[in-house]
C-alpha cells in the first residue's frame, strides 16, 4: 500500500503544476465561453487519475515535477524477501541497517490517506441518505422533476436516473429557467463529472490545489451551463434569469452536499456573469479552442526524454534521471525499484519486477527479467554479460547496503541467475563505488568511467 500512496503522491505533484498553470490560463480566458476553461480541467483530471503518459516535446510540465514512475506503475513488482509482496515490506525488514526511515513514514501516511479517503466516501453516502430523507415528501410533477417545499436552492440528484429538485413556490418564468439549467447539466452528464471530480477529491484529499481545482471547476460549471441556457433561450432574457438566480440566493453555500446531489452555488459570480454574457465572435471562439487543445495537450503529455548513449546531454540526463533516487538502503523499495527499471538493458530482455533481501545481512537484491531461451542462452556465454557489468557497478553505487546484486533472466521454463557483488564492483572500478557517487558530478564521472573500464 506504501507503493500506492507513494504514486499517488507522485500524480498529485504533478498535477498540482498542472492545477496552478490552469489558475493562470483562466485569467485571459475570462471573456471566452466558460466552457472552454472548464474543459480544460480534464488535464487536471488525467493527471490526478492515470499514472503513465505519452511523451512529447510540446509537453508544458517540467521534467523536475513530471511523473517519475510512469512506467512502473502496472508493469513491474516489488517483492521482499523473496516471496512476500511489498505491501508487507516493515515485517520483512527487520534489520534497522537495512530499513530507510522513508519506508516507515510512507507506510504510516498510507494508513492516514486511506482513513482520509474512507471520511470522505462515508461523509458522502452518510450526506446523500440524510438528503433523500429530507426529500420524501418531495412531490412528482412530471418525469424526473421534483417540488419540494423545504429546499432553497435547486440541484440533481442521482446518477443513473437523476432527478430534477426544484423549491416550491417558484414563479411559471423562474420554473423554466430554472428547469432549462438543471436539464442542461444532466445533458452534458454533469452529474457524472461532479461524481467523477469527488471522487478524485477523495483520492487527493491532503492537496489544498486539488480542493481548489475542484471549486473553481464546479464554478466553471456552473458558469458554463448558464451560458447555454441563454444562448438557447435568447440574450433578452438575462435581466429575468439573473433575477430568478437572485430570488434562489442563500446565505449557506452548497459546494457538495454529497456525491450525487450538487446545489447551485457562487450565485453572486453567476449574476455576474449572466448579465455581462454577449454572444462570442466565431473566430474568438475558434481561436480560444485552438489555444485549449494546444495547452491542454502540453498539460497531459511529458517531456520527452532523450536514449542515454546518444550525446553528452542523454548522458546526462541519464545521470539525473536516475542519481535522484541513490539511496542508503535495499529496502528503500521505492527508490531501488525506480533504480532498477532505469538501467539501459538489451531490448530483448522485459523488466518484470525485483526481489529485496532485507532481514538479515548480507543485503541482497533480485532483477528479474523475461525474454526467450535463445535469449537465455546467449547472456550464459562470459563475453555476453558486459551490460550485466555495467548495470551491477551503477547499482552498488546507487545503493549503500547492497552487497549482491544477481540478474535473473528467466524465459519460462529456467533461470539464468548472473550475480555480481559489491567487493568485485570496488575491484573492478579500483574504487569505492559508492563514495565515489557522493555527488551528481561524481556520479556523471563514474557514470561515464563505468563504460571503459567494464568493457572486454
Amino acid at each position: 500500500m506504501a507503493d500506492q500512496f507513494l504514486t499517488v503522491l507522485n500524480m498529485s505533484l504533478t498535477a498540482s503544476y498542472v492545477i496552478l498553470f490552469i489558475i493562470l490560463v483562466r485569467l485571459p480566458l475570462k471573456k471566452t465561453p466558460k466552457v472552454i476553461s472548464y474543459a480544460l480541467w480534464s488535464a487536471a483530471a488525467f493527471r490526478l487519475l492515470c499514472p503513465v503518459s505519452f511523451e512529447s516535446v510540446l509537453s508544458l510540465v517540467p521534467r523536475a515535477v513530471s511523473p517519475v514512475s510512469q512506467n512502473i506503475a502496472g508493469q513491474q513488482t516489488t517483492r521482499i524477501g523473496g516471496g512476500i509482496s511489498a505491501a508487507h515490506s516493515l515485517q520483512a525488514t527487520t534489520a534497522a541497517a537495512s530499513v530507510n526511515p522513508s519506508q516507515v513514514c510512507a507506510q504510516i501516511g498510507s494508513y492516514i490517506w486511506l482513513a482520509g479517503i474512507a471520511a470522505m466516501l462515508i461523509y458522502s453516502v452518510v450526506s446523500t441518505l440524510i438528503l433523500k430523507k429530507n426529500l420524501k415528501n418531495a412531490r412528482c410533477i412530471e418525469s424526473n422533476l421534483y417540488e419540494a417545499n423545504n429546499l432553497k436552492t435547486p440541484f440533481v440528484l442521482g446518477l443513473f436516473r437523476p432527478k430534477i429538485m426544484i423549491p416550491s413556490g417558484l414563479s411559471t418564468e423562474e420554473k423554466s429557467y430554472i428547469i432549462r439549467h438543471e436539464q442542461t447539466h444532466i445533458r452534458r452528464f454533469d452529474h457524472v463529472v461532479k461524481l467523477l471530480a469527488y471522487l478524485i477529491l477523495s483520492i487527493h484529499w491532503f492537496n489544498p490545489l486539488v480542493w481548489i481545482a475542484f471549486v473553481l471547476m464546479s464554478t466553471d460549471m456552473e458558469l458554463s451551463c448558464d451560458e447555454r441556457v441563454l444562448k438557447e433561450m435568447g440574450g433578452e432574457i438575462k435581466k429575468a434569469y439573473s433575477m430568478s438566480l437572485l430570488s434562489l440566493a442563500t446565505e449557506k453555500r452548497m459546494i457538495s452536499g454529497s456525491a450525487l446531489a450538487f446545489g447551485e452555488g457562487n450565485v453572486r459570480a453567476r449574476i455576474k456573469n449572466v448579465l455581462n454574457y454577449k454572444k462570442p465572435a466565431f473566430w474568438s471562439v475558434v481561436i480560444a479552442v485552438v489555444a485549449v487543445i494546444g495547452i491542454g495537450v502540453g498539460l497531459v503529455a511529458n517531456p520527452r526524454i532523450n536514449a542515454a548513449g546518444k550525446s553528452s546531454t542523454a548522458v546526462s540526463n541519464a545521470v539525473q534521471d536516475i542519481y535522484r533516487y541513490r539511496t542508503q538502503y535495499v529496502g528503500d523499495n521505492s527508490k531501488v525499484a525506480n533504480i532498477s527499471y532505469r538501467l539501459q538493458m538489451p531490448k530483448s530482455l522485459t523488466h518484470t519486477g525485483i526481489e529485496l533481501y532485507t532481514s538479515k545481512a548480507p543485503y541482497s537484491l533480485n532483477i528479474v527479467y523475461k525474454t526467450t531461451p535463445a535469449v537465455r542462452a546467449s547472456f550464459s556465454k562470459d563475453e555476453n554479460q558486459t551490460v550485466f557489468d555495467q548495470n551491477a557497478i551503477l547499482m552498488f553505487a546507487l545503493i549503500k547496503n547492497a552487497d549482491s546484486v544477481r540478474f535473473v533472466i528467466n524465459d519460462g521454463k529456467q533461470d539464468l541467475i548472473i550475480k555480481r557483488t559489491r567487493d568485485w564492483a570496488n575491484k573492478k572500478m579500483a574504487k569505492d563505488v559508492w563514495e565515489s557517487s557522493s555527488t551528481v558530478e561524481k556520479f556523471t564521472a563514474l557514470y561515464q568511467e563505468i563504460f571503459v573500464s567494464t568493457k572486454k
